[in-house]
């Protein structure tokens, strides 16, 4: 029989964003980071949609393991952060539990919790299989919006590009909490180069009461929020939020620690790999190459020529942070000629990510299956 974990395996990569086998098999060492055998077996029945503890039961062999005990094992699993929970409204008494993707989900849910050994066995995976997967899409997980800067005002700016207004137009609560990425670098000793901030996760609505809950979010008012933007610009943080209009996370990441960001930095052309509708341009007659854009570009987009700096196209991603260290006033935002309108929200995102990974057929098949209540 195969073993439990490849089956959990198996199970995770027919997600929307997957979960790929290895030669070195270190995906089966995460999977035993996050899951005893017991709950990988809980886990193989899990299906992407949150269900009920008595829908889930059905799946399982008559006698093979108890209703209450299943309960357990899936609270337990909440808890550790290796599956969701969560409730249908907040007058439903009840739970529901689904599976997430190991980013962004299972991985990030390890906040305040991970270990050196999870740590480097995350971004071993990454290096091997997981930053191909999560480039694998035209559609990606996330995207990258500018710092609060000063952009030309013949260029027209969409609220998803305005985090002022992202953040203006929800109706919150708000809450924030540290960064597993920088927390995992810490654990491995490499610790981040850019900030001594950790705690650097936005989450917003329905996510911030469910990380409050979880006891690893603190809500925030909107002001405090607003000051989480003047700090990015500060520290240099690039701001990546869900990719969607109504996103439920935002992030404030660097090139040292972020998953996303180093694994599209291992490629020749990351601009390719990263959501945004903007690129960075620097006048070359203002520029005396003092090199303090070069020093804060988290992509390793910016290189002396000569007796000037420029922008490698093929790496800005259009954070814009270098704009506020020059003070020639040397640089400025453009838009690109194809402006990228993110999905409405986190579910069309995810069936923009499905359709192209599986195609038509496929999408059907899935989104077939999980409307009848079948596992996914």
């Amino acid at each position: 029989m195969e073993d439990i974990y490849r089956q959990l395996q198996k199970h995770f990569d027919r997600a929307p964003v997957g979960f790929p086998p290895t030669k070195s098999g270190v995906e089966l060492r995460l999977l035993k980071h996050l899951f005893t055998e017991e709950e990988a077996k809980v886990a193989v029945n899990l299906s992407l949609m949150p269900e009920s503890a008595e829908k889930i039961h059905k799946r399982f062999k008559k006698g093979e393991i108890s209703l209450e005990e299943l309960k357990v094992h899936l609270n337990n699993l909440a808890k550790k952060g290796s599956i969701l929970s969560t409730k249908k409204s907040s007058k439903d008494p009840e739970m529901i539990y689904g599976r997430v993707p190991l980013a962004i989900g299972m991985f990030e849910f390890q906040v305040d919790r991970v270990t050196k050994g999870l740590a480097e066995d995350f971004f071993a995976y990454e290096d091997e299989a997981f930053a191909d997967e999560i480039v694998s899409t035209d559609t990606k997980q996330m995207r990258t919006i500018p710092v609060n800067v000063k952009i030309d005002p013949e260029f027209h700016i969409g609220n998803y590009d305005n985090m002022k207004e992202i953040v203006n137009k929800s109706p919150g609560p708000f809450a924030v909490m540290n960064c597993v990425c920088r927390q995992a670098r810490d654990k491995m000793g490499t610790p981040c180069q850019q900030t001594d901030v950790r705690e650097a996760c936005l989450t917003l609505g329905h996510s911030a009461k469910h990380m409050v809950r979880r006891g690893v979010g603190r809500q925030v008012k909107r002001e405090e929020v607003m000051k989480m933007m003047t700090r990015a610009k500060k520290e240099g943080m690039v701001i990546q939020p869900e990719n969607n209009q109504n996103p439920s996370f935002i992030c404030f990441c660097c090139g040292c620690c972020c998953g996303i960001l180093t694994g599209a930095k291992k490629f020749e052309k990351p601009a390719e790999f990263v959501h945004s509708n903007f690129y960075a341009d620097i006048l070359a007659e203002k520029c005396d190459a003092c090199e303090d854009c070069q020093n804060i570009c988290q992509m390793e987009a910016i290189d002396r020529v000569n007796s000037h700096m420029e922008v490698n196209n093929d790496r800005c991603i259009g954070c814009g942070l270098c704009i506020p260290v020059c003070k020639n006033k040397a640089i400025s935002l453009l838009k690109k000629d194809k402006e990228f309108t993110p999905p409405k929200d986190s579910k069309d995102m995810y069936k923009k990510i499905l359709y192209e990974k599986e195609g038509l057929i496929g999408t059907l098949n899935f989104v077939g299956r999980a409307a009848l209540g079948k596992k996914v």
